[in-house]
């Protein structure tokens, strides 16, 4: 009787140490399974923060085009193929110019606060397909109705172009065009012989929303510098300052005092 009880005594501990090495186990898999846990928490939150500051660089605007229009009404901003009109209040508006491309963040009600949209690159155009608009400068060698041959730093080019060329042989000429599978498509030439450089006096901005200029070249002839929607810049145009020294392709020059210029292609002179 008394071997039984022992035997009972000695099963009972035995007992109680499996249950208490259950209960340790089951613990340690709870916490291991928090850590698990937490562990998926934290690299998710570490992928999320991540993920939201990936979006804060990429992400930086609600919004991102190009103005086509500035009115009473607002802004007009062309956001791939649609034009949407965005309330920016009109002392953030006055900085910015038809042609310029911005950004604009959502504010309370329909508002929207707007920027140079600092992700576009103005040096490495592209067309409203995709395409990289590439530039070459040569020598006019063959003006047909159809195509135009130069010479350039890159061999003897042929640029396919339907129109009218107001281009004679042997001039110098910078011309923007895309490759196509048959053929270089020419989009645009600026005449090397038609630029001037000059030193910006004023800049103001005319009823439709689009830039003007007031600019004196070193002879100190004065030119009104007109932009419109086709004018090309290799910069944002709010970024333009009084004093700059820009380099400008006419499209149009009258001989009046000053010189109204509607400029094809304004660049940045090199400082």
């Amino acid at each position: 009787m008394r071997n039984m009880k022992k035997t009972i005594v000695i099963l009972i501990f035995i007992l109680s140490l499996n249950l208490v090495f259950v209960g340790c186990t089951n613990n340690g898999e709870e916490n291991n399974g928090n850590g698990n846990n937490l562990n998926r928490d934290e690299q998710t939150g570490e992928n999320s923060i991540g993920s939201q500051g990936q979006d804060v660089i990429l992400g930086k605007y609600n919004t991102q085009g190009r103005i086509v229009k500035i009115d009473e009404s607002g802004i007009h901003v062309q956001v791939n193929d649609k034009v949407e009109k965005y309330n920016v209040a009109n002392e953030r508006a006055s900085n910015h110019y038809v042609g310029e491309y911005v950004g604009l963040n959502k504010l309370d009600g329909d508002n929207y606060d707007i920027f140079a949209d600092e992700t576009y690159d103005y040096k490495n155009r592209v067309t409203p397909t995709g395409g990289s608009i590439k530039r070459v400068t040569g020598t006019v060698g063959e003006v047909k109705d159809n195509f135009v041959t130069a010479v350039t730093e890159m061999g003897d080019m042929k640029l396919s172009h339907e129109g009218n060329f107001n281009l004679e042989s042997g001039s110098q000429v910078m011309f923007d065009y895309i490759e196509l599978p048959d053929g270089n498509q020419m989009l645009s030439y600026y005449d090397e012989a038609s630029k001037i450089n000059v030193d910006v006096k004023e800049i103001s901005r005319d009823a439709s929303g689009m830039m003007m200029i007031f600019a004196v070249a070193l002879d100190n002839k004065e030119y009104d510098i007109r932009l419109d929607t086709e004018t090309v810049t290799n910069f944002a145009l709010s970024s333009l300052k009084v004093n700059d020294k820009i380099i400008v392709y006419p499209d149009e020059m009258t001989g009046d005092v000053p010189a109204v210029v509607n400029a094809k292609l304004i660049v940045m002179a090199e400082k």
